[in-house]
């Protein structure tokens, strides 16, 4: 499967950061392994959870780059998301705020958490807990999409709700949007957006055949809505 993927270079004004979950780094039908794929290991970097090494390489990235420079790709309901129309674009570089010092040489940080729902919260409180402590702010700046829509993953995968995505949509969706904005149309982030989308699809081709080779079900199970 991997060699049928088209690499693609990542705009470097920002960088992928992918949270992740021990526990979900080894399931076969995880998406956030195709944005390192896509984009390179370096443009899309793993962070494990949980892993001393990985978070202290990942924070002093956002050391170097500013808190400016840090959104978090996650729909907290403590506060109101951004949009990424709120981003700012000097010309040069992205921020999520002009009056915070940050780096211009360094990449605008999109952090995308990469686990189950409820893994995704730990991962968010083990954010929020050092970023308060780096910075003392009580809130990290996140960033919701406007246009996203439901990953083709949804077809085989049981836990999600038609509502929710999958890691690499949830990227392509951020990269449609910076497509969007007219300032930003040099960078080719319909490009980039494409291809993380045909590596959706190159997964998906291939869990759907191996399920059939092994006599399993291609259909996504409904979940019973216990709350009726």
């Amino acid at each position: 499967m991997c060699t049928n993927i088209v690499p693609c270079n990542l705009w470097r004004g920002m960088k992928f950061w992918l949270y992740m979950h021990p526990k979900d780094f080894l399931r076969q039908n995880n998406t956030g392994k195709l944005l390192w794929q896509v984009f390179g290991v370096q443009a899309a970097q793993l962070c494990l959870f949980g892993i001393q090494e990985h978070e202290d390489i990942m924070w002093d990235a956002f050391h170097r780059s500013g808190k400016g420079k840090i959104s978090l790709l996650y729909p907290n309901k403590s506060t109101l998301p951004k949009s990424v129309k709120d981003l700012k674009f000097d010309g040069l570089s992205l921020t999520s705020d002009l009056h915070e010092m940050s780096s211009p040489d360094e990449p605008f940080n999109f952090v995308l958490l990469d686990g189950t729902w409820s893994n995704s919260a730990a991962l968010y409180r083990r954010l929020k807990e050092r970023w308060t402590a780096r910075w003392g702010d009580e809130d990290i700046p996140c960033i919701s999409l406007s246009t996203l829509s439901a990953s083709v993953m949804h077809k085989l995968r049981p836990q999600p709700a038609w509502d929710r995505t999958c890691t690499a949509s949830a990227a392509a969706g951020l990269l449609w949007e910076l497509n969007l904005r007219p300032e930003l149309s040099t960078y080719e982030f319909e490009k980039q957006a494409e291809a993380v989308e045909c590596s959706l699809d190159i997964l998906l081709d291939a869990l759907t055949t191996r399920r059939i080779r092994l006599g399993r079900s291609i259909t996504r199970k409904q979940r019973h809505n216990r709350n009726i």
